[in-house]
């Protein structure tokens, strides 16, 4: 494990918050890891409305919670968290927590026996704006999902150069540190990029943007 001083480790911009009902050591320790291992701040949160609005990551623990709480939560976060991720943490194997992969906000789902390196993998891939879901679940969420095109209309949208580009990156599988890099902006603009350009496409998440631009003949023209 590595270690880094305090004033690496806070980060005023982004931030992890960990959501749990469980006041336990075990919950701290792991608060501690995160933070430690990603170099960014990670606080635990007991009510939804203690969770900052501007946060990069949101953590749902499952430990203890039945699909009820849970499912509550859940809601909650996607009514009155604009444009957050959340992933969930201790998920049982065949259980009901699978089941919230169905909401939109949720892009990641660890079980409750995952390694620690592979938690820290995921987490990174989740900052980066991709998607951390086992492959069995990504396949079911597939065969469910799947249908053949219907004839597509030209949507009257209009986007700026900028939306245009960053929804060409996205095509092509670039995460947000990709954009970031390729347009020479910080994480934080592309983010607030995405928010406009879901919202002017009509569209949830990052797969859907995808999948849009996908049945566009010539993005330019926008």
């Amino acid at each position: 494990m590595s270690y880094i001083t305090e004033p690496e480790l806070k980060n005023s911009e982004q931030g992890i918050a960990l959501f749990s009902n469980n006041s336990s050591l075990q919950t701290g320790l792991l608060a501690k890891l995160i933070g430690e291992e990603l170099q960014i701040n990670c606080d635990v949160y007991r009510e939804i409305e203690e969770v900052p609005k501007e946060i990069s990551l949101l953590l749902v623990d499952c430990n203890g919670q039945n699909i009820e709480v849970l499912t509550s939560f859940i809601r909650d976060v996607h009514d009155k968290i604009d444009d957050v991720t959340a992933a969930l943490l201790n998920a049982e194997h065949d259980s009901d927590h699978e089941r919230l992969l169905d909401w939109p906000c949720v892009s990641g789902l660890f079980y409750v026996d995952t390694e620690q390196d592979q938690l820290i993998r995921g987490l990174h891939s989740l900052l980066d704006g991709d998607f951390w879901v086992p492959r069995r679940l990504l396949h079911r969420f597939l065969d469910k999902n799947r249908k053949a095109p219907s004839n597509f209309k030209r949507p009257n949208v209009k986007l700026t150069k900028r939306e245009r580009q960053i929804l060409k990156l996205i095509k092509d599988g670039a995460t947000n540190a990709d954009i970031s890099e390729a347009l020479s902006v910080s994480e934080h603009t592309v983010k607030s990029h995405l928010y406009n350009v879901y919202k002017k496409i009509g569209v949830r998440n990052r797969l859907e943007a995808s999948n849009w631009v996908r049945d566009m003949d010539d993005l330019d023209t926008l």
